[in-house]
C-alpha cells in the first residue's frame, strides 16, 4: 500500500522514554478514535482513516461500546493489511479495506456478521459478502439487530423502511405510491431490501406472491 496523503509529518524514528535511545517506528494502527475509525502510523506519516462499507451506532446508541471495543481488539498491534478504496471521504478520511491475517477476513465482514455494525450499502453498492453476512447476523438476532434497526441506519435511510401507520393510511395494507419488487419466483421486496431490484422481476404497487423474509415484504417487520 502507498499511502501518498498524509495527516502530520512525524519522521520516521521515536525516542525510547526506557532508554531514550532512538529506535525505528512501527508501521501499524496506534489509535482507535471511533468505531472503525483510526491513525495508522506508516513509515513518515499519521493517517486518519476509516472502515469501507460498515456503518456503526454513534456514541448515544445502544451497541457503541462494543463496537469502539471491538475495534480496538482487532485493530490495535494487529497483523493486518490495507487497500484506499478512496482517497478522502467528506470528513477528510482515508477510506480503506482492512484484512485481518488472524482471521482471515476482512475487519467490515466481521464487524457486519457479528452485528457491531451495518453494511452501508450507499458506499459499496450492495457488496455481496457483506450482504450475506448482514442477513446471517439478522436472523441470529445478534449485536445492534437485538435493539432493532439501528437508529444511525434509520437516519441514513439505509436500512428496511419501517411501516406506515395504519391510522395514517386507512385499512389499506399498502402505503401509498411504495413500488414492491416482484422477482420470477413472487417474493415480494421492500424499498430498502438487500434484494430489491436484484435479479428478474418486476414492480408492482398491489403485489401478489410471498412476502420477503427479511424485509417482511407487504407486511413489514
Amino acid at each position: 500500500m502507498v499511502l501518498s496523503t498524509s495527516v502530520a509529518l512525524i519522521g520516521e524514528t521515536q525516542i525510547d522514554e526506557d532508554t531514550g535511545k532512538l529506535t525505528a517506528k512501527k508501521n501499524g494502527v496506534i489509535r482507535v478514535i471511533e468505531p472503525g475509525i483510526f491513525d495508522y502510523q506508516s513509515a513518515d506519516y499519521i493517517v486518519r482513516m476509516r472502515a469501507w462499507g460498515v456503518s456503526f451506532p454513534s456514541r448515544s446508541n445502544p451497541g457503541y461500546k462494543e463496537a469502539i471495543q471491538f475495534s480496538e481488539e482487532l485493530l490495535l498491534d494487529s497483523n493486518l493489511s490495507i487497500s484506499v478504496k478512496k482517497e478522502f471521504d467528506p470528513q477528510n478520511y482515508k477510506v480503506v479495506d482492512i484484512f485481518i491475517h488472524a482471521q482471515s477476513k476482512s475487519f467490515s465482514t466481521l464487524c457486519i456478521e457479528q452485528g457491531i455494525g451495518w453494511h452501508n450499502e450507499k458506499e459499496t453498492s450492495r457488496h455481496g459478502v457483506f450482504v450475506i453476512s448482514q442477513i446471517k447476523a439478522k436472523r441470529q438476532n445478534i449485536g445492534i439487530w437485538k435493539h432493532g434497526i439501528p437508529a444511525d441506519e434509520q437516519a441514513t435511510g439505509s436500512s428496511i423502511p419501517t411501516p406506515i401507520l395504519k391510522s395514517m393510511i386507512g385499512e389499506n395494507p399498502f402505503a401509498a405510491g411504495m413500488k414492491f419488487w416482484v422477482t420470477s419466483f413472487n417474493k415480494i421486496h421492500r424499498p430498502g431490501c438487500s434484494f430489491y431490484e436484484r435479479g428478474r422481476g418486476e414492480y408492482s404497487r398491489r403485489p401478489t406472491g410471498t412476502d420477503c423474509r427479511i424485509c417482511g415484504g407487504v407486511n413489514a417487520k
